[in-house]
Protein backbone atom coordinates (compact mmCIF):
# COMPACT_ATOMS: atom_id res chain seq x y z
CA UNK A 1 0.00 0.00 0.00
CA UNK A 2 1.41 3.40 -1.02
CA UNK A 3 0.53 6.59 0.87
CA UNK A 4 0.54 9.34 -1.72
CA UNK A 5 -0.99 12.71 -2.67
CA UNK A 6 -4.14 14.17 -1.12
CA UNK A 7 -7.70 13.01 -1.69
CA UNK A 8 -8.60 15.93 -3.96
CA UNK A 9 -6.05 14.79 -6.57
CA UNK A 10 -7.79 11.42 -6.87
CA UNK A 11 -11.28 12.92 -6.80
CA UNK A 12 -10.41 15.07 -9.79
CA UNK A 13 -9.73 11.89 -11.80
CA UNK A 14 -13.16 10.42 -11.04
CA UNK A 15 -16.24 10.75 -13.21
CA UNK A 16 -19.15 12.80 -11.95
CA UNK A 17 -21.08 9.55 -11.53
CA UNK A 18 -18.44 8.14 -9.17
CA UNK A 19 -18.30 11.39 -7.24
CA UNK A 20 -22.08 11.21 -6.83
CA UNK A 21 -21.74 7.65 -5.48
CA UNK A 22 -19.61 9.06 -2.62
CA UNK A 23 -22.33 11.61 -1.86
CA UNK A 24 -25.01 8.89 -2.06
CA UNK A 25 -23.03 6.78 0.40
CA UNK A 26 -22.71 9.74 2.76
CA UNK A 27 -26.46 10.32 2.52
CA UNK A 28 -27.16 6.66 3.32
CA UNK A 29 -25.00 6.98 6.43
CA UNK A 30 -27.07 10.04 7.39
CA UNK A 31 -30.10 7.72 7.79
CA UNK A 32 -28.16 5.85 10.47
CA UNK A 33 -26.28 8.62 12.25
CA UNK A 34 -28.87 11.37 11.91
CA UNK A 35 -27.06 14.20 10.14
CA UNK A 36 -28.10 16.41 7.22
CA UNK A 37 -28.06 15.01 3.71
CA UNK A 38 -26.21 16.70 0.86
CA UNK A 39 -28.10 17.74 -2.28
CA UNK A 40 -25.85 17.88 -5.35
CA UNK A 41 -28.52 17.94 -8.10
CA UNK A 42 -27.53 21.37 -9.43
CA UNK A 43 -23.82 21.12 -8.66
CA UNK A 44 -21.05 20.96 -11.23
CA UNK A 45 -18.25 18.43 -10.93
CA UNK A 46 -15.81 20.79 -9.18
CA UNK A 47 -18.50 21.84 -6.71
CA UNK A 48 -19.19 18.19 -5.83
CA UNK A 49 -15.46 17.65 -5.28
CA UNK A 50 -15.36 20.67 -2.95
CA UNK A 51 -18.37 19.33 -1.04
CA UNK A 52 -16.73 15.90 -0.62
CA UNK A 53 -13.58 17.53 0.77
CA UNK A 54 -15.77 19.55 3.13
CA UNK A 55 -17.60 16.47 4.51
CA UNK A 56 -14.59 14.12 4.25
CA UNK A 57 -13.82 13.79 7.97
CA UNK A 58 -17.44 13.28 8.97
CA UNK A 59 -17.91 10.74 6.19
CA UNK A 60 -14.81 8.77 7.22
CA UNK A 61 -15.80 8.75 10.88
CA UNK A 62 -19.17 7.19 10.12
CA UNK A 63 -17.71 4.85 7.54
CA UNK A 64 -15.40 3.43 10.23
CA UNK A 65 -18.32 3.21 12.68
CA UNK A 66 -20.27 1.10 10.16
CA UNK A 67 -17.62 -1.66 10.14
CA UNK A 68 -17.82 -4.91 12.04
CA UNK A 69 -14.95 -5.86 14.34
CA UNK A 70 -13.25 -8.09 11.78
CA UNK A 71 -13.10 -5.34 9.15
CA UNK A 72 -12.08 -2.79 11.80
CA UNK A 73 -9.03 -4.96 12.58
CA UNK A 74 -8.31 -5.47 8.88
CA UNK A 75 -8.41 -1.70 8.35
CA UNK A 76 -5.90 -1.24 11.18
CA UNK A 77 -3.53 -3.75 9.59
CA UNK A 78 -3.97 -2.29 6.10
CA UNK A 79 -2.95 1.14 7.38
CA UNK A 80 0.31 -0.19 8.77
CA UNK A 81 3.25 1.01 6.71
CA UNK A 82 4.67 -2.51 7.07
CA UNK A 83 1.63 -4.19 5.49
CA UNK A 84 2.61 -6.78 2.88
CA UNK A 85 0.97 -7.46 -0.46
CA UNK A 86 0.21 -11.04 0.60
CA UNK A 87 -1.98 -9.71 3.42
CA UNK A 88 -3.77 -7.29 1.09
CA UNK A 89 -4.44 -10.12 -1.37
CA UNK A 90 -5.76 -12.30 1.43
CA UNK A 91 -8.16 -9.51 2.49
CA UNK A 92 -9.25 -8.72 -1.06
CA UNK A 93 -12.98 -8.56 -0.19
CA UNK A 94 -12.37 -5.66 2.18
CA UNK A 95 -9.91 -4.04 -0.25
CA UNK A 96 -12.54 -4.26 -2.98
CA UNK A 97 -15.05 -2.65 -0.60
CA UNK A 98 -12.65 0.26 0.04
CA UNK A 99 -12.01 0.61 -3.70
CA UNK A 100 -15.76 0.71 -4.40
CA UNK A 101 -16.11 3.45 -1.81
CA UNK A 102 -13.34 5.41 -3.59
CA UNK A 103 -11.33 5.65 -0.38
CA UNK A 104 -8.33 3.84 -1.83
CA UNK A 105 -7.30 3.66 -5.46
CA UNK A 106 -5.71 1.08 -7.74
CA UNK A 107 -3.01 2.32 -10.08
CA UNK A 108 0.28 0.44 -10.47
CA UNK A 109 -0.07 -0.17 -6.74
CA UNK A 110 -2.80 0.27 -4.18
CA UNK A 111 -2.78 3.88 -3.04
CA UNK A 112 -4.38 5.57 -0.07
CA UNK A 113 -4.42 9.38 -0.11
CA UNK A 114 -2.36 10.92 2.71
CA UNK A 115 -5.21 12.94 4.22
CA UNK A 116 -7.54 9.92 4.14
CA UNK A 117 -4.84 7.91 5.87
CA UNK A 118 -4.40 10.51 8.63
CA UNK A 119 -8.17 10.74 9.27
CA UNK A 120 -8.54 6.98 9.49
CA UNK A 121 -5.52 6.64 11.80
CA UNK A 122 -7.01 9.23 14.14
CA UNK A 123 -10.43 7.54 14.22
CA UNK A 124 -8.85 4.16 14.93
CA UNK A 125 -7.32 5.65 18.08
CA UNK A 126 -10.67 6.79 19.49
CA UNK A 127 -11.90 4.52 22.29
CA UNK A 128 -15.52 5.59 21.79
CA UNK A 129 -15.42 4.37 18.21
CA UNK A 130 -13.88 1.01 19.19
CA UNK A 131 -16.56 0.55 21.91
CA UNK A 132 -19.28 1.39 19.39
CA UNK A 133 -17.90 -1.20 16.95
CA UNK A 134 -17.78 -3.86 19.70
CA UNK A 135 -21.45 -3.22 20.46
CA UNK A 136 -22.60 -3.35 16.85
CA UNK A 137 -20.40 -6.30 15.95
CA UNK A 138 -22.45 -8.35 18.40
CA UNK A 139 -25.66 -7.12 16.75
CA UNK A 140 -24.39 -8.05 13.27
CA UNK A 141 -23.61 -11.52 14.66
CA UNK A 142 -27.00 -11.71 16.37
CA UNK A 143 -28.74 -11.21 13.01
CA UNK A 144 -26.41 -13.69 11.28
CA UNK A 145 -27.36 -16.21 13.95
CA UNK A 146 -31.07 -15.53 13.47
CA UNK A 147 -30.68 -16.37 9.78
CA UNK A 148 -28.70 -19.53 10.62
CA UNK A 149 -31.54 -20.62 12.93
CA UNK A 150 -34.56 -19.76 10.76
CA UNK A 151 -33.48 -19.07 7.15
CA UNK A 152 -36.45 -16.73 6.74
CA UNK A 153 -38.04 -14.67 9.48
CA UNK A 154 -41.09 -12.44 9.67
CA UNK A 155 -40.20 -8.84 10.50
CA UNK A 156 -42.74 -8.84 13.36
CA UNK A 157 -40.96 -11.71 15.10
CA UNK A 158 -37.58 -10.19 14.26
CA UNK A 159 -38.70 -6.96 15.96
CA UNK A 160 -39.64 -8.96 19.06
CA UNK A 161 -36.15 -10.51 19.21
CA UNK A 162 -34.38 -7.15 18.95
CA UNK A 163 -36.86 -5.20 21.11
CA UNK A 164 -34.62 -5.25 24.19
CA UNK A 165 -31.57 -3.88 22.36
CA UNK A 166 -30.59 -0.26 22.85
CA UNK A 167 -31.02 1.81 19.65
CA UNK A 168 -32.90 -1.08 18.03
CA UNK A 169 -34.51 1.32 15.51
CA UNK A 170 -31.07 1.71 13.93
CA UNK A 171 -30.63 -2.02 13.34
CA UNK A 172 -32.43 -2.23 9.97
CA UNK A 173 -30.71 0.89 8.49
CA UNK A 174 -27.35 -0.47 9.71
CA UNK A 175 -28.05 -3.88 8.18
CA UNK A 176 -29.10 -2.29 4.88
CA UNK A 177 -25.71 -0.55 4.74
CA UNK A 178 -23.75 -3.66 5.86
CA UNK A 179 -22.02 -5.05 2.77
CA UNK A 180 -21.32 -8.52 4.21
CA UNK A 181 -24.92 -9.55 4.89
CA UNK A 182 -26.00 -12.75 3.16
CA UNK A 183 -29.72 -12.07 3.50
CA UNK A 184 -32.27 -9.78 1.88
CA UNK A 185 -34.42 -7.35 3.87
CA UNK A 186 -37.81 -5.87 3.03
CA UNK A 187 -40.73 -4.47 5.05
CA UNK A 188 -42.20 -7.91 5.79
CA UNK A 189 -39.30 -10.33 6.10
CA UNK A 190 -35.59 -11.09 6.24
CA UNK A 191 -34.54 -14.06 4.07
CA UNK A 192 -31.25 -15.90 3.53
CA UNK A 193 -29.83 -15.45 0.03
CA UNK A 194 -29.41 -19.24 -0.02
CA UNK A 195 -33.21 -19.49 -0.26
CA UNK A 196 -34.41 -18.83 -3.80
CA UNK A 197 -37.61 -20.91 -4.00
CA UNK A 198 -40.53 -18.52 -3.28
CA UNK A 199 -42.89 -21.35 -2.35
CA UNK A 200 -40.40 -22.67 0.18
CA UNK A 201 -39.85 -19.19 1.62
CA UNK A 202 -43.61 -18.64 1.96
CA UNK A 203 -44.04 -22.02 3.64
CA UNK A 204 -41.37 -21.13 6.17
CA UNK A 205 -42.93 -17.74 6.88
CA UNK A 206 -46.42 -19.20 7.28
CA UNK A 207 -45.13 -21.40 10.09
CA UNK A 208 -44.87 -18.95 13.00
CA UNK A 209 -43.99 -21.62 15.56
CA UNK A 210 -40.43 -20.34 16.00
CA UNK A 211 -38.18 -21.95 18.58
CA UNK A 212 -37.11 -19.30 21.07
CA UNK A 213 -33.39 -18.82 21.64
CA UNK A 214 -31.39 -16.53 23.87
CA UNK A 215 -29.63 -13.71 22.01
CA UNK A 216 -26.36 -15.27 23.17
CA UNK A 217 -27.35 -18.48 21.32
CA UNK A 218 -27.78 -16.55 18.06
CA UNK A 219 -24.35 -14.95 18.55
CA UNK A 220 -22.85 -18.40 19.20
CA UNK A 221 -24.38 -19.61 15.92
CA UNK A 222 -22.80 -16.70 14.07
CA UNK A 223 -19.45 -17.52 15.69
CA UNK A 224 -19.91 -21.18 14.65
CA UNK A 225 -19.69 -22.23 18.32
CA UNK A 226 -23.29 -23.15 19.09
CA UNK A 227 -22.61 -26.84 18.44
CA UNK A 228 -19.97 -26.99 21.18
CA UNK A 229 -22.73 -27.51 23.76
CA UNK A 230 -24.54 -30.20 21.78
CA UNK A 231 -24.27 -33.63 23.43
CA UNK A 232 -23.65 -35.46 20.16
CA UNK A 233 -20.74 -33.13 19.37
CA UNK A 234 -19.10 -33.83 22.72
CA UNK A 235 -19.56 -37.55 22.10
CA UNK A 236 -18.03 -37.18 18.62
CA UNK A 237 -14.91 -35.45 20.01
CA UNK A 238 -14.60 -38.16 22.70
CA UNK A 239 -14.75 -40.80 19.97
CA UNK A 240 -11.98 -39.07 18.00
CA UNK A 241 -9.76 -38.91 21.10
CA UNK A 242 -10.31 -42.62 21.65
CA UNK A 243 -9.22 -43.56 18.12
CA UNK A 244 -6.57 -40.92 17.28
CA UNK A 245 -3.88 -38.89 19.01
CA UNK A 246 -6.01 -35.79 19.31
CA UNK A 247 -5.09 -32.30 20.64
CA UNK A 248 -7.05 -29.04 20.96
CA UNK A 249 -5.65 -27.77 17.65
CA UNK A 250 -6.96 -30.92 16.01
CA UNK A 251 -10.45 -30.14 17.36
CA UNK A 252 -10.24 -26.71 15.71
CA UNK A 253 -9.23 -28.41 12.46
CA UNK A 254 -12.16 -30.84 12.62
CA UNK A 255 -14.50 -27.93 13.39
CA UNK A 256 -13.28 -25.85 10.46
CA UNK A 257 -13.01 -28.61 7.87
CA UNK A 258 -15.86 -30.95 8.79
CA UNK A 259 -18.38 -29.87 11.41
CA UNK A 260 -18.91 -26.19 10.55
CA UNK A 261 -19.35 -26.70 6.77
CA UNK A 262 -21.80 -29.52 7.48
CA UNK A 263 -23.84 -27.71 10.14
CA UNK A 264 -23.73 -24.01 9.23
CA UNK A 265 -23.02 -23.69 5.52
CA UNK A 266 -25.58 -26.04 4.00
CA UNK A 267 -28.69 -25.79 6.14
CA UNK A 268 -31.08 -26.14 3.20
CA UNK A 269 -29.22 -28.86 1.28
CA UNK A 270 -29.51 -32.05 3.33
CA UNK A 271 -28.44 -34.59 0.70
CA UNK A 272 -25.69 -32.44 -0.83
CA UNK A 273 -24.34 -31.68 2.65
CA UNK A 274 -24.13 -35.36 3.53
CA UNK A 275 -22.37 -36.29 0.28
CA UNK A 276 -19.85 -33.48 0.82
CA UNK A 277 -19.33 -34.69 4.37
CA UNK A 278 -18.52 -38.22 3.16
CA UNK A 279 -16.02 -36.86 0.60
CA UNK A 280 -14.36 -34.62 3.18
CA UNK A 281 -13.95 -37.36 5.80
CA UNK A 282 -12.61 -39.82 3.22
CA UNK A 283 -10.02 -37.24 2.09
CA UNK A 284 -8.88 -36.09 5.55
CA UNK A 285 -8.73 -39.36 7.49
CA UNK A 286 -7.12 -42.74 7.06
CA UNK A 287 -9.36 -45.60 8.13
CA UNK A 288 -8.28 -49.10 9.04
CA UNK A 289 -11.79 -50.25 8.25
CA UNK A 290 -15.14 -48.95 7.00
CA UNK A 291 -16.50 -49.57 10.48
CA UNK A 292 -14.67 -46.55 11.96
CA UNK A 293 -15.50 -44.39 8.95
CA UNK A 294 -19.21 -45.25 9.19
CA UNK A 295 -19.16 -44.66 12.95
CA UNK A 296 -17.65 -41.21 12.43
CA UNK A 297 -20.29 -40.33 9.84
CA UNK A 298 -23.03 -41.59 12.11
CA UNK A 299 -21.82 -39.41 15.02
CA UNK A 300 -21.57 -36.26 12.88
CA UNK A 301 -25.07 -36.80 11.47
CA UNK A 302 -26.32 -37.07 15.05
CA UNK A 303 -24.95 -33.57 15.71
CA UNK A 304 -27.04 -32.23 12.84
CA UNK A 305 -30.09 -33.95 14.33
CA UNK A 306 -29.65 -31.72 17.40
CA UNK A 307 -28.98 -28.55 15.38
CA UNK A 308 -31.61 -25.89 14.47
CA UNK A 309 -33.20 -26.47 11.06
CA UNK A 310 -35.05 -23.96 8.88
CA UNK A 311 -37.98 -26.20 7.99
CA UNK A 312 -38.65 -26.74 11.71
CA UNK A 313 -38.30 -22.98 12.47
CA UNK A 314 -35.21 -23.44 14.60
CA UNK A 315 -36.26 -26.69 16.25
CA UNK A 316 -34.02 -29.69 15.64
CA UNK A 317 -35.03 -33.03 14.12
CA UNK A 318 -34.82 -34.66 17.53
CA UNK A 319 -37.07 -32.03 19.13
CA UNK A 320 -39.72 -32.44 16.44
CA UNK A 321 -39.49 -36.24 16.64
CA UNK A 322 -39.97 -36.19 20.41
CA UNK A 323 -43.15 -34.07 20.27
Amino acid sequence: MIFDENYIIFLQKLTKEKLQSIIDDYNQLSNIFNFDKVDTKKMKKNDIISKIIEIKEEYLRYFVMSLDKQDYEILKNCLSRKVKNDYLNEKRDFIKYMLNKNLIFQEDNLIIPRDIYMCLINFLKEKEISKYIEKWDRIYKLVDGIIIAYGAIDRKYFDIIISGIEDNKLIIPKLEYYYKKDYAIDNKKIVSLKLTNKKRINNYLKNTNYKMFKNSDFVAMADSKFHHNIKSYKKFIKMLKSNYIFKNNDIKFVDQKIVIPYLYNSLNEEEIAKNNLIDTITTLFEFKSDKLKNKMLEEIVKIRDEFPLWEYRGFSKNEVKDE
